[in-house]
């Protein structure tokens, strides 16, 4: 069961007397909790029939304990195994117990990656109701911030998610705090931003899920884009002096060369029509994207790499500061002969095929 089909069993209110919740994203899963929680109990008589217990000091004698023992007012009891992974069931009472759950009580295991060849995971594997929670992938994280902006009220721009997925990453955590910060940002009356649009922007969402700094990782990386040398040092100083981590930065230029790399070999080898797929990216930020590619030769992108790999250990344990280190960084890439104009445009991204 995915977990967006777990949210809408759950939301039905036919609970099975055992669960197993898997996954290596906390918040989906502490979603999922809180949701088996919000439906299955009144919150008035959690002190009575809520409990939770850590894998590796509870005892299958105690999970039983609290799992045979009567609701009250309540028609269940709701019983949490975090770190089931840690459990040790020697006597294999809780095996023996899963042949015949009490029906007033719901056993929820929770696990990141247990091992189904252990006798108690094969055992439940086949008795409970089996709930995966992976970490979306990088394709997944724009679809995922459109659906939970929606839910919260939020509409945002496309070049908007972008950036949120940019900038936080897969943390699904962190996207729905900045998100959360939106609504708040939404519902302000003095938001002389949003005043005749419905639509975030995404420069008021750098504003505020960019912890308020005046410029952008995206500044940077379209001007180290253009190769426009002056800019990106300008850049990087303002940034790196408002708390930017060094590190980001680098990451971020590697994903731009990586871009970069992935882009310049399709078109070169006749394959132009996959890189809106390979490289996604709002169709604005793609027509400026293709204008800078012009600008580099793959022995540059690849002469990029190889500076970043040197800049990545130098940074991890270097004498030298961030600042230095990177400064050179842009130094030696951006600093070159001027290349070749060729026409990398492309026909399909033209306004009206959008």
């Amino acid at each position: 069961m995915t977990f967006q089909e777990a949210l809408r069993h759950i939301g039905q209110g036919q609970f099975s007397p055992l669960y197993l919740v898997t996954g290596d994203e906390p918040f989906l899963i502490d979603t999922v909790l809180q949701q088996f929680m919000g439906k299955g109990l009144d919150p008035s008589a959690h002190g009575f029939n809520l409990k939770r217990f850590h894998g590796s000091d509870a005892s299958p004698e105690s999970i039983l304990s609290a799992a045979n023992t009567y609701p009250i007012l309540s028609p269940r009891r709701m019983i949490f195994i975090q770190s089931a992974d840690q459990l040790k069931d020697d006597k294999s009472l809780l095996m023996d117990y899963f042949s015949n759950p009490s029906t007033t009580s719901t056993l929820i295991f929770v696990a990141e990656k247990p091992d189904m060849r252990k006798k108690l995971f094969s055992t439940l594997k086949k008795k409970a109701v089996l709930i995966t929670c992976p970490r979306p992938r990088e394709r997944e994280i724009p679809v995922w911030i459109r659906q939970e902006s929606k839910k919260l009220g939020v509409h945002l721009s496309e070049e908007a998610i972008w950036f949120l997925q940019e900038h936080l990453g897969r943390d699904l955590l962190l996207i729905h705090q900045e998100l959360e910060k939106l609504v708040l940002f939404q519902s302000d009356t003095n938001a002389s931003a949003l005043k005749g649009s419905s639509e975030i922007s995404m420069e008021c969402v750098q504003k505020i899920a960019g912890n308020g700094r005046t410029h952008s990782i995206f500044e940077l990386t379209n001007a180290v884009g253009d190769k426009d040398l002056s800019s990106a040092i300008q850049l990087l100083r303002a940034m790196l002096s408002e708390g930017t981590q060094p590190l980001f930065v680098l990451s971020m230029l590697v994903r731009l060369w990586r871009q970069m790399a992935i882009a310049k070999t399709l078109i070169e080898s006749g394959r132009s029509a996959e890189v809106v797929k390979k490289v996604p990216m709002p169709p604005s930020f793609l027509r400026s994207f293709l204008q800078q590619l012009k600008k580099w030769r793959l022995e540059e992108i690849q002469k990029a790499f190889e500076c970043c790999l040197s800049a990545d250990s130098q940074l991890k344990g270097g004498a030298l500061s961030g600042r230095s280190i990177l400064e050179t960084l842009l130094l030696d890439i951006c600093f070159s002969d001027p290349v070749e104009k060729r026409d990398y445009s492309l026909p399909f991204l033209s306004p009206s095929s959008y």
